[in-house]
């Protein structure tokens, strides 16, 4: 049966971080409902290795407001398709409210393990402290997948009835069988993921959000020294970031895919000064082509 259309077209299948429940598939849900078919997937890594023609849309975490930087997709962001197969044309923000869920009938006494994406156990750190010093903390690919494993009969060799997880209260709405031991455990209750959509080129018909869009445009750039460049003592970074020229809001660095030790790439994410200025997106081309000509690589990742 086909899918359901919108103005005479099918529905684009979004790739997200699952199973069903996860805050990928939330925050999935709130920006398009339904106006896309889901396809849920067990890595960031598949997230992104999924956009193809056939599924054109992705969404990736990209930073907790606690944990910082999610370093997988950061990692993703170096790959050569960026900004030629695949490009950054979004942003969505939800609030994160994390619960401490269990099966029913388990007490906060016999936890002795608790599993969950690493981002997550990184955001409860305070509540694992006081309440489960003794604790070991497993992660795992997602906090809805963690959620699921509790029904396991074993759990990699650990005993279900002795493990929680820390994942979005909807999970028990999904399986009846679990329930929430503790609400609102986060170490902050301003607490709120960011993930970047990606699709599959830069012409992708994206569904228009149900909310007003942004006002303000954003692009990232990826920028290096190139491997020759290497042997050139100081590899100043500051000369390309002032080649750009451009309104930086976030600055992020990652080790470069090449094998040449401490040769790093950085992530330039750039902001219009004045709203709607119509020749903003040269503005950014210009700035690219700046940074080229200081001896720098630049490639444009996304533009929204």
């Amino acid at each position: 049966m086909a899918e359901p259309q919108i103005d005479g077209q099918e529905k684009p299948t979004l790739a997200f971080l699952g199973p069903v429940g996860t805050y990928s598939h939330q925050a999935a849900y709130d920006r398009f409902g339904s106006t896309v078919t889901y396809s849920e997937r067990q890595t960031i890594t598949d997230v992104f290795h999924a956009l193809s023609p056939s599924v054109p849309l992705a969404l990736i975490p990209q930073e907790n407001s606690i944990h910082g930087a999610v370093i997988d997709t950061y990692d993703l962001l170096r790959s050569p398709c960026m900004g030629k197969t695949s490009f950054v044309r979004g942003d969505v923000v939800l609030s994160i409210k994390h619960s401490l869920v269990v099966r029913k009938g388990v007490r906060l006494g016999e936890i002795q393990h608790v599993l969950s994406h690493e981002q997550a156990l990184g955001q409860c750190r305070a509540f694992l402290r006081e309440h489960l010093p003794t604790a070991s903390l497993v992660p795992y690919a997602s906090t809805a997948g963690a959620a699921r494993a509790l029904l396991s009969p074993s759990i990699d060799g650990l005993d279900p009835l002795k493990c929680a997880a820390i994942c979005s209260r909807v999970i028990v709405s999904i399986l009846p069988e679990l329930e929430i031991l503790e609400e609102g455990i986060q170490d902050n209750n301003v607490n709120y993921t960011r993930f970047y959509l990606l699709a599959y080129s830069d012409h992708t018909a994206i569904p228009p959000p149900s909310t007003a869009p942004p006002t303000q445009r954003h692009a990232l750039v990826r920028i290096s020294y190139p491997p020759g460049a290497m042997a050139e003592k100081p590899r100043n970074q500051t000369r390309l970031l002032n080649a750009l020229d451009l309104y930086v809001i976030r600055l992020d660095r990652r080790p470069s895919p090449l094998p040449i030790p401490f040769h790093d790439v950085y992530f330039v994410e750039v902001e219009e000064e004045t709203m709607t200025d119509p020749s903003w997106t040269n503005q950014v081309m210009r700035g690219i082509q700046r940074v080229s000509k200081q001896g720098g690589e630049a490639n444009l990742l996304g533009m929204w």
